[in-house]
């Protein structure tokens, strides 16, 4: 596991529009929780973990605090913004030994798996950013 900057793909015709019919089909979706479970909490730090299968989503999620993810497991995963972000789509492609990522606090998306293997990761979400 290392510490680099995230690696993007270009997104393809193709996918611009699974993307979109994804936020077309969710656009009614409330602000959920940023990953599947609570891990550890303290007054400093809460850590998340987050599954998603090939195809699988989280909620809708705003990033309230800094975070860094820890990824270590996955092939791609796309995050998708709402429709009125200024934020366009992106995928992340995972390294073969994973990866660690800062995400600065403010964004709000919902992450895709769009890639063929199980994507796992920590999130330590930083509370006092």
């Amino acid at each position: 596991m290392f510490h680099s900057e995230p690696e993007f793909v270009a997104i393809t015709p193709e996918m611009r529009e699974r993307l979109e019919k994804f936020r077309t089909q969710h656009a009614g979706d409330k602000i959920g929780k940023v990953a599947n479970h609570i891990l550890f909490e303290d007054e400093n730090v809460r850590i998340w973990e987050m599954k998603l299968e090939p195809g699988e989503h989280s909620d809708l999620h705003h990033h309230q605090h800094d975070y860094y993810l820890v990824i270590d497991s996955g092939d791609l995963v796309a995050g998708i913004p709402p429709k009125d972000s200024p934020m366009d789509f992106l995928v992340g492609k995972v390294p073969a030994r994973g990866n660690t990522v800062r995400v600065p606090k403010g964004g709000t998306e919902w992450a895709l798996n769009v890639g063929k293997k199980t994507y796992h990761e920590i999130l330590i979400e930083l509370k006092k950013s």
